[in-house]
């Protein structure tokens, strides 16, 4: 069908459906896979089965039909599972939830075959609803259990998704801010990018708001519930005074057609485009820039996931006092993982500092050394490391290594949490 260069795999995995993307370097943008000879049938359900009679795993469609039948026991809700760490018994054998998600990504990677017969995954990226320590650790374990290491494949959000797909559309349709709503089985969602021109490299911001509360899954049932108006309410409310250059609808909760008169009121003054790959689509962007086929190389992106600090540790090396960068800013959170070793020469404390990328105010703190054995001068190592709680804080961990055989190492010597 295609004869990419590269193959680039954005995969949207979700508690009820799933969806899969490849990069087209025919039409330059993504393509969606189907599991069917349907081209529109792009929704995977998120689910395994094992056939009674013989034993075989199933999934997605076929797997929910054969439960259906009564012919195999029916696996799903594999994101719960994971946060849940949730193990399955099936005839006696218990299978944990990153086995069975493994087993999920095996069975519907194959699906890619079909398209690209003899190309091996080049870069993926999995978007998920929200970022979880559990969930990313548990779907990149499941990636290495399948061959795909951290090299090849990322985890991200879905509001990331949404950043890497419209800023990967024509300029023209992100001239001002770009919104959207999403309604799935957890909510209605609000996004906002908003980009900050002045700045060199430009750098794009995003707001998420949770109308969850004013409409839900449980009120599309609720007879007594006016939705369109309820939908307006919140349309108006998160875009008032608002530039909007386009608007983006996605969510099976706005299948049904219930919203359209308040979609189509929408589109006075911006582009209005409503589906239900964005966000495939959008990991599958993001997939292609981390590969590096850069199209965004001009603009940082800065979710609300992202650390807005760069952080530095100033150290004295080959002569010379110099900062080194231990974590660049604009990185997710959960990711920030660094470490140093240093040999302390005379000195009772060490100096970190933070680079914020929006204001550009530096902050250096020094944080005292103590609790390290009676040494002489320059027999110590240690091991700084840093990790993050969450996007405000950073957690510096100091570890005695030791010297060599001639002073054993005692570990860990103290832990500071700072604001970042």
């Amino acid at each position: 069908m295609d004869n990419p260069r590269k193959l680039i795999v954005g995969f949207d995995l979700c508690d009820d459906y799933s969806q899969i993307s490849c990069f087209s370097y025919k039409t330059y943008e993504p393509i969606s896979i189907s599991p069917s000879d349907d081209e529109e049938d792009t929704l995977i359900p998120t689910a395994l089965a094992v056939r009674y009679d013989t034993g075989i795993w199933l999934f997605g469609k076929e797997a929910v039909r054969c439960a259906k039948e009564g012919s195999a026991v029916l696996v799903d809700k594999l994101i719960t599972k994971l946060k849940n760490k949730e193990a399955v018994e099936i005839d006696g054998q218990s299978y944990g939830p990153v086995t069975l998600l493994e087993k999920y990504f095996r069975k519907t990677l194959t699906l890619i075959k079909n398209y690209f017969p003899t190309e091996t995954i080049t870069r993926l990226v999995v978007t998920i609803d929200e970022m979880d320590t559990d969930l990313f650790e548990g779907i990149y374990e499941a990636l290495y259990m399948l061959g795909i290491d951290k090299d090849r494949a990322t985890v991200i959000s879905h509001g990331s998704s949404f950043m890497y797909y419209a800023l990967s559309q024509e300029k023209e349709l992100w001239l001002n801010d770009v919104g959207l709503f999403d309604f799935n089985e957890n909510g209605l969602y609000y996004y906002q990018i908003s980009i900050n021109r002045r700045l060199n490299p430009m750098i794009a911001g995003m707001e998420k708001r949770d109308f969850s509360d004013t409409l839900n899954y449980k009120m599309l049932k609720n007879k007594k519930v006016d939705l369109k108006y309820a939908f307006e309410t919140i349309a108006h409310t998160a875009m008032y005074k608002q530039i909007i250059s386009t608007l983006y609808i996605t969510g099976r909760g706005f299948e049904g057609g219930w919203a359209d008169d308040v979609i189509k009121s929408l589109c006075a003054g911006r582009r209005v485009f409503m589906g239900q790959s964005l966000y495939t689509k959008g990991a599958c962007y993001a997939a292609k820039e981390l590969s590096g086929d850069e199209k965004l190389g001009d603009i940082i992106l800065l979710n609300n996931d992202m650390i807005v600090s760069s952080i530095w540790i100033k150290v004295y090396v080959d002569g010379h006092i110099k900062e080194v960068m231990l974590s660049d800013a604009a990185v997710p959170w959960y990711e920030v993982n660094s470490e140093i070793e240093v040999i302390p020469d005379e000195e009772a404390d060490i100096e970190i500092i933070f680079r914020n990328i929006l204001t550009k105010e530096i902050i250096r703190e020094r944080i005292p050394l103590y609790n390290l054995p009676e040494r002489p001068n320059r027999m110590t190592r240690l091991k700084i490391s840093i990790s993050c709680l969450d996007k405000s804080k950073v957690k510096i961990v100091i570890t005695d290594l030791g010297f060599g055989d001639i002073y054993p190492a005692l570990g860990v010597a103290a832990e500071y949490v700072l604001d970042i």
